[in-house]
């Protein structure tokens, strides 16, 4: 019932409130890499103003998920990324509803962001999922996406798996 109804948008800045409050719900989830700290509000507020930011809602309108896409390369040296792309999409900031984990949503997501990036002349997309999240990991798996390395970042010892994949 729920994917029926569901539908994703471009955020708006009325959105940004429910992308927070999101965010926050996850953040002692399973796996999470999230704290008080991160994300903050002046970074979706950053994300929805300067970047493209995708969402889903339920048949309630209420916020099940929500996805930044970012038009910068990042990270450059963290591992070997395809070296021929023009135009990268730095897909960030993933959170699914507690309520609505494992229905396939971020798949969906990250499929919807791909298409944007695509369409706004990205080459190839990248993101980052922490070594420590064998959900995620699964999740994208039937992706496509090839893992280009490891990355220690953000802070000592969380290591990063760096996805990459051309458009």
């Amino acid at each position: 019932m729920m994917e029926n109804a569901a539908c994703i948008t471009r955020a708006a800045k009325d959105d940004i409130d429910d992308i927070f409050a999101l965010y926050r719900s996850l953040i002692h989830m399973p796996y999470s890499t999230w704290n008080e700290h991160y994300p903050t509000l002046e970074m979706v507020e950053e994300d929805v103003q300067s970047h493209k930011v995708l969402i889903m809602r339920d048949e309630c309108h209420t916020l099940i998920s929500a996805v930044s896409i970012r038009y910068e390369f990042e990270f450059s040296d963290a591992a070997a990324w395809y070296r021929d792309v023009r135009k990268w999409a730095m897909l960030s900031r993933l959170g699914v509803h507690a309520d609505y984990q494992r229905r396939g949503i971020a798949r969906k997501m990250i499929l919807a962001s791909m298409e944007e990036a695509c369409a706004d002349g990205c080459d190839a997309v990248q993101f980052l999922v922490s070594k420590e999240n064998p959900i995620a990991q699964r999740a994208y798996a039937p992706l496509g996406f090839e893992i280009c390395g490891e990355a220690e970042l953000f802070e000592a010892g969380r290591i990063w798996l760096c996805y990459q994949k051309r458009l």
